[in-house]
């Protein structure tokens, strides 16, 4: 029998009441490497940068005649529908499987924190706080990923992830600068501080989804933590909703709320989630910063906003960022979680 480890007293604790971990989702102590080989995942991973790299400017279209709240609600009851429709499709309603009272309520607790909680905090945060403000916060967002994942055991870490990780945030910090984007912590504050939960919700979603991920598949787990978000979310934006100026929203703007519902939503959360189970925490978290450089593409592209040397320099340091974090042989993942 094998002897356990304090690893599991340590593992993922409950989000509502903070109690020690289900034994059946503490993984096992036993560490198996990650592949080093650049496969199918890591395609993935580009394409769902590359939609919310895109998403930012579809975005700003959709929300010229939507209200924030109004255009969250319907783009996440939408990206719902349709993951219900397609693990629907998969499996048939008779071959869902059934999910324990307990694992549930983590699902329903991640979902809340990652689909309402970081929604509403993002838009009001984006509001009082500076663009350069909330690009330079979220940028760490792999580095509290790799924290938190190390801290609670999924992840052993070798240097180069660590150096890598911290590369990616320069890349950040040298785009945020050199697309002179005004950073100011003066006044901001309150903006500053519901930016920064978003990056703290966002790595509890990311470390805390993964052992259930496992169990249960990544369109499933992805599915429920999507519609526990989407049931508040829509709660909270009824009031967004009867104000909305219906007359004013044209096919242009119903197409990208679609776009960013289906793409952005929809099909990048769940990239993201089976970018958790096949490279673990901190090499998913890793892609997240190549959203800033697509974007930059993206406006380059159709707006001919040329990049400079100094955003040039940042998107070298995220790529090599990303490849020392990607190919890291000392990452290692618990047995049970590798793949």
């Amino acid at each position: 029998m094998k002897k356990e480890s304090p690893v599991h007293a340590r593992h993922f604790s409950s989000l509502i009441r903070g109690s020690p971990p289900p034994s059946h989702l503490a993984p096992s102590t036993v560490a198996a490497p990650v592949s080093r080989r650049w496969t199918r995942v890591d395609l993935l991973m580009l394409l769902m940068a590359l939609i919310w790299g895109v998403n930012f400017a579809v975005i700003k279209i959709a929300l010229r005649v939507f209200h924030p709240l109004s255009f969250n609600a319907i783009r996440f009851f939408l990206a719902s529908t349709l993951l219900t429709l397609v693990v629907w499709r998969q499996a048939g309603i008779r071959r869902w499987r059934v999910i324990e009272r307990r694992d549930l309520r983590h699902l329903i607790g991640l979902g809340i924190l990652a689909n309402c909680c970081y929604q509403i905090a993002f838009i009001h945060g984006i509001n009082l706080t500076l663009a350069g403000n909330a690009a330079l916060i979220l940028g760490a967002t792999p580095v509290l990923t790799t924290l938190l994942s190390a801290w609670r055991g999924h992840e052993q870490l070798g240097p180069r992830s660590i150096l890598g990780v911290a590369a990616s945030f320069l890349g950040v910090t040298l785009i945020v600068v050199s697309t002179h984007q005004t950073i100011s912590f003066n006044g901001t504050l309150i903006g500053d501080l519901l930016i920064l939960s978003c990056t703290v919700l966002w790595s509890i979603y990311t470390v805390g989804l993964q052992p259930l991920i496992h169990k249960y598949g990544y369109m499933e787990c992805t599915r429920l933590a999507m519609i526990a978000g989407t049931v508040p979310l829509i709660a909270l934006s009824i009031p967004s909703l009867l104000r909305q100026p219906w007359s004013r929203v044209d096919l242009t703007a119903w197409g990208a709320l679609l776009f960013s519902a289906a793409g952005a939503i929809a099909l990048c959360y769940s990239i993201w989630t089976y970018g958790v189970r096949q490279l673990g925490n901190t090499r998913t978290a890793a892609y997240a910063n190549l959203t800033m450089p697509f974007a930059l593409l993206v406006a380059w592209i159709i707006l001919d906003e040329r990049p400079g040397p100094g955003q040039l320099g940042g998107l070298l340091a995220i790529l090599g960022g990303l490849y020392m974090t990607r190919t890291d042989w000392r990452n290692k993942l618990p047995a049970d979680m590798a793949t």
